[in-house]
Formats: structure tokens, C-alpha cells, sequence
């Protein structure tokens, strides 16, 4: 048990980051506020989840290129034919991340996020694993040489199906955990904090995936794919053991959602005690979360339904990864036939991505901390150099003097790289983080529930339903249909959903009140609840491997 003496403190969360980075006075000389920063449990918390969501991001990025090898290869994969499989591959990321989503509802219903971010890291561990170890059996092997991975299982052999499933997964679990990441950490800074620090909190992430991309070269021709698997799957066991200490911390002080949860429950517990002197028969079957399908769907309606901003956020996250998917398929075309060479077209690819991360980097570091303005203003500004790529795309070619080649190849390339690059990169530095800090006013089921829909639902079903029906407009057309009247009317609406999704986000000092109030309610429960069951002092590693084993 448990039994802490005075209430817990919420004022300083992630004193250490904001030490650090004080705009006023040099690293150097920091250094000593840093480090007594460091030692407060709010603190340790935040960078322990903050270093686990940039391990999760380096380990992917090794999954998904081990993976995109693996898919393309003529000897494990579809060779050839990826192209036309492809499509298909992405349409079924959708059903298998919301059966993610799912089982992830479940669990945070039935244990709390603890136990649920536990649970599907170490699901994404299993399988990320299994796969590096079937693709160095089908090495061992050999596909074509008669090895049971040349096995038929309908059309496909059984080598291809492997590949599939671990093509399918990689591109499912992403979202899913990084979501409840950024919730932990979302559930104790303060809006103020998070317009500090956010920024470099997402800049680790993206180090992580640079130090990532550049090394796979290297790994992949001493390791081989199935060395790939099995670093994303030890850096994911990583971010596992650091997120979970970072929720034992903070349920061992009294803070972060877990013991936001429990006060929850405890508020709604002491009405149905009400109700269970009028109906102690029907108080037993009350008391038993209903975990169907069909209750989790209309739970999450009727949560959308309570919080507006759930839904602006739902239609905004649906829009932009409609418009991001126009712009990769439009990119990838078009480089096709400016860039002829494989290699010089690969070569031009990863320039292109490298750029894309360099200046979201720069964003994240520099220019993000030194921004005053407020959320809602933020937002409204966004779209606005994307609007004007897609509107000056659409405009027909003769307008232009001949001058500016225009008509060219290679300028179509440039121009649509640019609407590509400015849309990923104020994805990346921009407006991943002003979601996370429209989401920390909500309340915890919003931010733990509504969020993972979001996160899993509106983005995975907006590039898949979007590849679909470009997939029909190119075929209905005979692949003669142009791509700029689409992307300009796909920025339009992104545009509009941005300008309602402002109109509901409170100002700094709104929401700063809010997470205040919540905090302080939490407190109040606290006090009356000293007492909590504590059934994880068990080494974290231990945790791990009795989670494994657990009916």
C-alpha cells in the first residue's frame, strides 16, 4: 500500500526540458537548474516517456524499410507486381488498425492506460519479431528452391502471405502508440508548457528517425531484412521498459492519468452507490464494463457527440491525409517521368525526405520555441501556403511565360515537390503539436479514447479511402486524368475543417484554466484516496516477462 503524507504537487512538470532550453541565458549555465530539475518525478516521467516515443520512431523506421524491401523483392515479396498489390496492401491497414484500436479500447477499459500502452507495445514486439525470424527461416530456406516457404496457399506462396501480414502490420501500429504517448505526456504538462516544449519533445523524435533512415544502409548489409525486424523489435522492448517506468513513477507520486482514471471512477462510483440502494440486483451487471463491439461503436458516437472538438479534429485528421495522399501519388508519378534512372529516382527520393526532415527539424528547435502566438491563430495560418501550391497548380499552363518552362517535366516535378514538402513539413513541426495541445483541456476520455480514434480511424481511412478512389478515377479514365482540380478541392476542404477545428480551441489562458480545474478536482480526490493497491513493485523487467505469461 501506498500511503503518501501531503497531496501532490503539479506545478513544475518538466522543469529539466524547460531548464535546458531557456531562450534567456546560455545552455552551459543551465546546466545545474537542469539537472535539480531533473529530480523532481514529474520531470523524470515526462523525458522517460519523451526519450521511449523517439525509440519507438528509430525502431520503425528499420521496420518499414526492412518491410518495403521485403514487399518489392522478386524473391520474397511481389517483385513486379508490387505496384498493383500495393493499393490493395494499404486498403486492408485500415480494418486491422481499428481491430488495434479495439483491443486497445478494451484494455483501457478493463486495466487503464498503464496496462493498455503495455499490452499493445509488447503485441507490436511479438510480431515484429515473429516476422524477422520467419524472413530468416525463408533465408535459410530459399523461396525458390523448393523450401516450404515456395509453399501455394491460393495464389500466393507462403512467403508472400508472411511478407503481407508484416507489410500490413508495420503500416497499422504506428499510430496507435504514439498516440498514447503523447497522451501520458499530454496528461501532465500544462498548455503553457506544452507551447514551450512540445516542440523539442517532437524534435527528438525526428533526430531519432534521421540517425534511423541514414543507418539502415549500413545495418541492412551486415544484418540482412531480418537483422531490421529485429532491431525495430529491440527498440521497441525498450520503449516499453521506459514507458512503463515512466507510469509506475508517476502512479507511485500521485500523478498522470492513471490516478486521473481512478479518480474518474471514483466520482462515478459514488452515483451508482446511489443507484444501487434503489437496484442492488441490476448494480452487479452495472458494474461490468461492456466491452462489445457493438457497446465500444456506440460509446465512441456518444463521445463525439459530447465533444465538438473530437469531431473537428476527426474531419481535419481525414482531410489533410486525403490531400497528403494526392500529393505523394502526384510526387511518385511525376518522378517517374521527369527521373527515368532507378537509381538517380531513389537518389532524388531520399533528398527529398532528407529535406523534409532537416527542416522540420529546424522548425522543431528554432522557430517553434520562439513562437508567442495562440493555437487558434496557428492553425488559420497552416494551410494557407499549401492552398496557394494547389491553386497555382491548377491554373492552366498557358497562362505562364514560356520562359519559366512551366510545361516541362521537370518544373511540373519542382512545383509539386514544393506542395508536398510544405505539407509534410508543417505536418511534422506544426500541426502534430498544436493537436496535442488542442486535446489537453478534454477530459481523459476524450484524450485516451476519442484521441485513439483520431489518431487510428481518420488518418488510416484517409489515405486508404483516397488511394481507392484514386485507384477508380485512374481506371475510369483510362489513367488520362489530371490530379490538380482534385488536389485543389481536397486543400479547400482541408482548409475549411482547419477554420472550424479554430473556432472551437480555447485561447492559451482558457485552456490553461481548464487543465487548472481538472487538476485541482483530481486533488481534492486525491486526498480522500491515499490508499491505493499496488500490485507493480516488481522490477519493470519482470513486469514484462509476467505480462507475457498472463492469462
Amino acid at each position: 500500500m501506498l500511503m503518501p503524507s501531503t497531496a501532490p504537487s503539479r506545478t513544475s512538470v518538466v522543469t529539466a526540458l524547460s531548464a535546458a532550453v531557456a531562450r534567456d541565458s546560455p545552455l552551459l549555465s543551465s546546466l545545474p537548474q537542469w539537472t535539480n530539475g531533473m529530480k523532481t518525478p514529474e520531470s523524470k516521467s515526462c523525458i522517460a516517456m519523451s526519450v521511449a516515443m523517439a525509440l519507438h520512431f528509430f525502431g520503425y523506421e528499420f521496420a518499414r524499410g526492412s518491410n518495403v524491401a521485403l514487399f518489392t523483392s522478386e524473391t520474397h515479396g511481389f517483385g513486379s507486381n508490387s505496384g498493383s498489390y500495393y493499393p490493395l496492401a494499404m486498403t486492408f491497414v485500415s480494418p486491422v488498425s481499428v481491430a488495434l484500436l479495439l483491443s486497445y479500447g478494451r484494455r483501457l477499459d478493463a486495466w487503464g492506460p498503464r496496462r493498455a500502452l503495455r499490452d499493445t507495445t509488447l503485441l507490436c514486439i511479438s510480431v515484429l519479431a515473429s516476422s524477422g525470424i520467419a524472413v530468416a527461416a525463408m533465408h535459410i530456406n530459399g523461396v525458390g528452391g523448393g523450401g516450404w516457404a515456395s509453399t501455394k496457399f491460393l495464389s500466393w506462396t507462403l512467403g508472400q502471405l508472411i511478407v503481407w501480414v508484416s507489410f500490413v502490420f508495420q503500416n497499422s501500429y504506428a499510430q496507435l502508440l504514439y498516440a498514447q504517448q503523447w497522451s501520458f505526456i499530454g496528461s501532465i504538462c500544462t498548455p503553457n508548457q506544452a507551447g514551450r516544449y512540445y516542440s523539442y519533445i517532437a524534435g527528438l523524435s525526428s533526430i531519432s528517425s534521421m540517425i534511423a533512415g541514414a543507418s539502415v544502409s549500413r545495418v541492412v548489409s551486415r544484418m540482412g531484412l531480418p537483422g531490421l525486424l529485429g532491431i525495430a523489435a529491440a527498440s521497441l522492448s525498450c520503449t516499453c521498459l521506459l514507458a512503463d517506468w515512466a507510469y509506475s513513477n508517476s502512479d507511485r507520486h500521485g500523478f498522470g492519468p492513471e490516478w486521473e482514471k481512478k479518480n474518474t471512477m471514483t466520482r462515478t462510483g459514488s452515483t451508482n452507490e446511489n443507484e444501487s440502494k434503489r437496484s442492488s440486483t441490476s448494480n452487479s451487471d452495472k458494474s461490468q464494463p461492456n466491452n462489445s463491439l457493438v457497446s465500444q461503436i456506440r460509446n465512441g458516437i456518444s463521445l463525439f457527440r459530447g465533444v465538438p472538438t473530437l469531431g473537428a479534429l476527426f474531419f481535419e485528421a481525414l482531410t489533410f491525409q486525403s490531400l497528403s495522399t494526392i500529393l505523394n501519388t502526384r510526387l511518385v508519378t511525376q518522378l517517374k517521368d521527369a527521373v527515368p534512372n532507378d537509381a538517380d529516382r531513389a537518389a532524388w527520393t531520399g533528398k527529398f525526405y532528407a529535406s523534409v526532415n532537416g527542416l522540420s527539424t529546424v522548425f522543431q528547435f528554432f522557430i517553434m520555441p520562439t513562437l508567442s502566438t495562440e493555437p487558434k491563430i496557428l492553425w488559420r495560418l497552416m494551410p494557407i501556403l499549401p492552398f496557394v501550391c494547389a491553386a497555382v497548380q491548377s491554373l492552366p499552363v498557358s497562362i505562364f511565360p514560356d520562359e519559366l518552362g512551366i510545361s516541362s517535366s521537370s518544373s511540373a516535378l519542382y512545383l509539386i515537390a514544393v506542395s508536398f514538402l510544405t505539407a509534410k513539413t508543417m505536418d511534422y513541426s506544426l500541426r502534430n503539436i498544436l493537436a496535442e495541445m488542442a486535446y489537453m483541456p478534454l477530459s481523459f476520455d476524450a484524450r485516451f479514447k476519442g484521441k485513439e480514434i483520431v489518431a487510428v480511424f481518420a488518418n488510416r481511412f484517409g489515405k486508404s479511402g483516397m488511394a481507392l478512389i484514386l485507384s477508380g478515377l485512374h481506371f475510369s479514365s483510362g489513367g488520362r486524368l489530371g490530379l490538380s482540380g482534385v488536389t485543389l478541392a481536397v486543400t479547400v476542404a482541408w482548409l475549411s475543417s482547419v477554420v472550424c477545428l479554430s473556432n472551437l480551441i480555447p485561447s492559451k489562458e482558457e485552456a490553461e484554466r481548464l487543465v487548472a480545474e481538472r487538476n485541482k478536482s483530481d486533488d481534492r480526490n486525491d486526498r480522500n484516496n491515499y490508499s491505493v493497491t499496488r500490485n507493480d513493485d516488481m522490477p519493470i523487467p519482470w513486469r514484462v516477462v509476467s505480462t507475457l505469461t498472463a492469462t
